[in-house]
């Protein structure tokens, strides 16, 4: 990666977190992506090819190498656990003011041939270009004919390579670099369009919190709660109907008995509904949103609530009405999932909490 280069270390990619911020999600651009990758910063462009080749099933794993002592690799991607000793890809990231041309990447080809030759790695299956402005066209056609490309690394070693590919001194074309050159498979080298890495791109987790909400999926329809009561939430219907039977002074276990209290029917129907309706959230599809996106945004309401929960009621269904209510003004602010999430859910949330025994409506005496 040219320009603006980090430090030459081996670079983990950082997954978005359940603590990146909504902002981060909002700041983005109704505007083509096609475009909006073009404003990148050389930095930017890099981990925005990283979080696209983890879109790319076939590897293992997928790694950043950036800075002085890359020897040419910037994005690589194993195809096994034995990564540079088994098969591996190299994606090499370019950023410049006009679509990519062939001066622009005879030192990189220059470097796989030198550091491949004297074995500092393999050589790669694959080696791709992944420009911010695409490919142009007379490169598009030099890497569609390996007879003309290597002619052509040739004729512009001395200009392009001699000197840079590394600051120990000069690497001149002769004898067994050159006889090596000449039996180089040059077809390794190849190209992805915008139109790949966009398309790519935009089935990761990183797609929306680097391009905004204008990007980000809806929700699916919410269905009804089922007739039954499901297992899933045993624990926060068995603590409605403590609270029911502290109200009623008389106990209460089963919905049939709801029918003589038609008050108490409608807030239990209601209380699923939005149990229900924050379940859908948990299921929104997961390759849209942070790992934890949904725990998260479940503790920024817990704590939002805690205060509200732990005032002195009458009883437990007044300590329920109090903090649903306060749960449904809260805004939670914690992940990118948080643009979709409405007072429903956040209603929900507090019934998900008494499913786990965060919230017990009803105080114990001693």
């Amino acid at each position: 990666m040219d320009n603006s280069r980090s430090v030459g270390r081996l670079r983990k990619l950082k997954n978005p977190t359940a603590t990146d911020t909504l902002a981060q999600v909002g700041s983005g651009m109704n505007f083509p992506i096609a475009k909006l990758i073009e404003l990148l910063e050389p930095g930017q462009w890099e981990e925005f090819t990283e979080e696209w080749a983890h879109s790319l099933k076939q590897y293992t794993g997928v790694e950043r190498w950036s800075g002085p002592g890359d020897m040419g690799r910037d994005i690589i991607g194993f195809s096994s656990d034995q990564k540079f000793d088994g098969p591996w890809d190299n994606f090499q990231c370019k950023r410049y003011a006009l679509k990519l041309a062939p001066s622009h990447i005879w030192v990189e080809l220059g470097k796989i041939i030198y550091y491949t030759h004297i074995k500092a790695f393999t050589v790669p299956q694959n080696y791709y270009f992944a420009a911010s402005k695409g490919v142009g066209l007379s490169l598009q056609k030099l890497l569609s004919d390996s007879v003309k490309l290597k002619a052509g690394l040739i004729e512009n070693w001395n200009a392009s390579c001699k000197n840079k590919i590394t600051d120990t001194g000069a690497i001149m074309l002769e004898g067994d670099l050159l006889d090596y050159l000449n039996k180089f498979n040059f077809r390794i080298f190849k190209y992805k369009t915008i139109v790949e890495l966009v398309t790519g791109h935009a089935g990761t987790i990183f797609h929306n919190r680097r391009f905004g909400p204008a990007n980000f999926p809806d929700r699916p329809p919410i269905e009804a709660p089922p007739a039954a009561i499901h297992a899933k939430e045993s624990r926060y219907v068995q603590q409605l109907f403590e609270a029911y039977s502290e109200k009623l002074s008389k106990q209460l276990d089963s919905p049939d008995q709801l029918s003589a209290h038609p008050e108490l029917q409608a807030h239990f129907n209601r209380s699923r509904e939005v149990f229900y309706h924050a379940e859908s959230l948990r299921n929104f599809p997961r390759d849209s949103v942070d790992p934890g996106a949904f725990d998260a945004i479940r503790d920024e309401i817990y704590h939002g609530c805690a205060d509200t929960y732990d005032m002195d009621y009458a009883d437990g269904l007044t300590r329920i009405r109090s903090t649903v209510k306060h749960a449904g003004l809260l805004t939670p602010n914690c992940n990118a999932l948080c643009i979709r999430v409405q007072t429903q859910d956040k209603q929900g949330l507090c019934h998900h909490l008494a499913n786990e025994d965060r919230f017990t409506w009803v105080k114990k005496n001693g």
